[in-house]
């Protein structure tokens, strides 16, 4: 009696720590940014495998990052993992290594389609952007794997069935804009910056809706936030242009053309090339901006969405607005962008950023960053001691 109570302990205690290992070797929309790197620090190749997928395309909110991504990529890889050896063949790609690109996903591929045949969402989804763009590929069976990944709510795998559905694929998939605004408002909620990119494209070429150049710049400035090269790219090519009713800011566009440059876009260093030479470029950036009248009007229309004052309260949208003029040298939107860092609200949290915006605000005269500053210095220093909710913080700057 007793050894068949002891059979049956074991048996559960193995079931149970399977289902544990399952839980945490899988992603669900459950699991959180933050456990996702927690999980990756405590050695987990599937999860540094995975953060470094969301350091590269800036899932959840998270700032791009290719550097740590790579750093991630090649742990996860060297634990044998094909998340690795996935997001090591799209660094390949962006790099323009296409050899070492097609070597990262053949080692990648058989060992991606066992654990997406397993259901895993992610797995799923890096199958469908293999089969999806690299020769041979394999368009109907790269649209299963998207829906298959989608319908278990993995945003990046939502946001880029929802623009596929917004043009449609002739023969493959009928274009439905009720569906494809759908699931790219999903993942925009689940802070996709592939949705949040993916849109502002749609607003601009009018795929699947009407264009509206406004709503194309919203949307690509807050993809632009996420540090992601291809939005600063186009936003400062529509911004040197000044085409399609948006407002020409040559100093703007030509700073946002080389920060996607010094991230190693090669479109956005062809242009700064072309455009006069790089002495012109150099004079452009460094001349003194003013205060405009559209400036302040930006300024009091990003406090609105920010404040829900006389409009609905919209965080994305306020930052998106702030950051921008922040950039240009504007003392309150700066601190605004230090407040938002602070709270994680419209943007990704971070205290280090936080407190840099802060200070620049504080270093051109902006009286309330700098009592700020002042006031919660140790907070700022990492003493967590005196941590102070983001709530109260923020009543101190409106």
């Amino acid at each position: 009696m007793y050894f068949m109570y002891s059979k049956v302990l074991l048996f559960l205690f193995i079931v149970l720590s399977n289902l544990h290992s399952k839980s945490i070797e899988e992603w669900s929309p459950e699991v959180t940014y933050q456990e996702v790197i927690e999980h990756a620090k405590k050695g987990s190749p599937y999860y540094q495998g995975l953060l470094g997928i969301f350091l590269r395309s800036g899932e959840f909110g998270s700032s791009v990052n290719i550097a740590l991504s790579k750093q991630w990529s090649e742990v996860s890889y060297r634990n044998a993992h094909p998340f690795g050896s996935y997001n090591l063949a799209n660094i390949a790609m962006l790099e323009g290594d296409f050899a070492k690109a097609t070597q990262f996903y053949q080692d990648a591929a058989l060992l991606l389609q066992r654990k997406a045949s397993d259901g895993d969402a992610v797995s799923m989804y890096c199958m469908g952007e293999i089969d999806f763009q690299v020769i041979p590929t394999n368009v109907p069976r790269a649209l299963e794997w998207f829906k298959k990944s989608s319908d278990l709510g993995y945003p990046q795998a939502q946001a880029t069935l929802g623009a596929l559905y917004l043009k449609g694929l002739p023969g493959l998939l009928p274009k439905n804009t009720k569906e494809g605004i759908g699931l790219l408002s999903k993942a925009v909620r689940q802070k996709s910056l592939t949705a949040r990119f993916n849109l502002g494209m749609a607003y601009l070429n009018g795929d699947g809706v009407k264009a509206d150049a406004s709503k194309a710049v919203q949307w690509l400035r807050v993809a632009e936030g996420q540090n992601f090269a291809e939005a600063q790219y186009t936003l400062g090519v529509l911004l040197l242009e000044g085409k399609d009713g948006i407002e020409k800011n040559t100093v703007e566009g030509l700073s946002f053309l080389q920060e996607a440059s010094a991230q190693d876009h090669q479109l956005a260093a062809r242009y700064l090339e072309k455009y006069n030479g790089a002495d012109n470029v150099s004079s452009q950036l460094s001349s003194p901006i003013s205060s405009t009248a559209n400036d302040r009007q930006r300024l009091e229309d990003a406090k609105k969405a920010y404040t829900g004052v006389g409009t609905s309260k919209d965080y994305d949208k306020a930052f998106a607005m702030f950051y921008p003029l922040a950039k240009s040298g504007n003392a309150e939107a700066a601190r605004f962008v230090g407040l938002m860092k602070f709270s994680g609200k419209g943007t990704n949290k971070n205290i280090k950023e936080a407190r840099q915006w802060l200070s620049v605000a504080s270093q051109k005269g902006d009286k309330p960053a700098k009592e700020l500053l002042e006031k919660y210095r140790s907070l700022f220093e990492g003493f967590t001691k005196y941590f102070v909710k983001a709530q109260n913080f923020e009543t101190l700057v409106l």
